[in-house]
């Protein structure tokens, strides 16, 4: 069955915005570091990607892109197309004069877990695109596929509406009802790493100042003198 869902409802674009500012490992980092992370094979196109928006969720038939073309029109500015795929990396789904279209729109960026093609004239427009591989083989026009429908990327879930947050380290998604909060918790983070910067440029050494000493000589370590000769 295929699904077309206009209606998104979209955090505070205030909120989103302010995640422009904030790192992918401090999101994951404040989130548990479980289900919010993509996997390490959804690679940015280019070095020095950063990107920060609303997820505009896709799933399409593996080969195909007629639904992405569709998804591109149904886009607001400062969203951004999760794409899923399957992962299929036969098939470069999306290319430069699709991310043209959707730059010239004000997305935010895409993500496609599958392959993408035109990698060079992408980088060098510096649109935010991440894929799981580049294929120059052209996709078909024949399935429509579904919009803004609960996806899966990059091993994460993704609703539409969610907050993806991208640079190049990788990729996180942020549910959009708990936005705010997670906002305020990557704030407070990066505040105590600014203390912690100063403290381990004095000398410090995070072994000790994070309590890991304690951890350490809590475990069995074993020396050469206890290897089995």
């Amino acid at each position: 069955m295929h699904t077309i869902e206009h209606d998104v409802e979209r955090p505070d674009r205030e909120t989103v915005e302010a995640f422009e500012e904030i790192p992918s490992t401090i999101v994951s980092d404040v989130t548990g570091n479980v289900g919010i992370t993509m996997d390490a094979g959804i690679r940015p196109a280019y070095d020095g990607i950063d990107m920060a928006g609303t997820a505009i969720t896709v799933k399409a038939a593996p080969g195909d892109n007629l639904i992405i073309h569709k998804a591109i029109t149904m886009a607001d500015p400062g969203d951004v197309l999760v794409i899923d795929c399957n992962g299929y990396t036969d098939t470069g789904h999306i290319g430069e004069l699709m991310c043209e279209s959707c730059e010239a729109n004000g997305l935010a960026g895409l993500v496609i877990d599958g392959a993408y093609r035109d990698s060079r004239e992408i980088g060098e427009m510096q649109f935010p695109v991440y894929g799981r591989g580049v294929n120059p083989q052209g996709p078909l026009k024949q399935d429509p596929g579904s919009v803004n429908v609960t996806v899966s990327c990059g091993g994460v879930s993704v609703d539409p509406g969610d907050i993806v947050v991208g640079d190049d380290d990788g990729l996180a998604v942020i549910p959009g009802d708990g936005a705010e909060r997670v906002l305020e918790l990557a704030r407070a983070k990066l505040d105590a790493e600014e203390t912690t910067r100063e403290e381990i440029q004095d000398g410090t050494y995070l072994f000790e100042r994070n309590g890991y000493d304690e951890l350490f000589e809590n475990l069995d370590v074993v020396g050469p003198e206890d290897s089995i000769q």
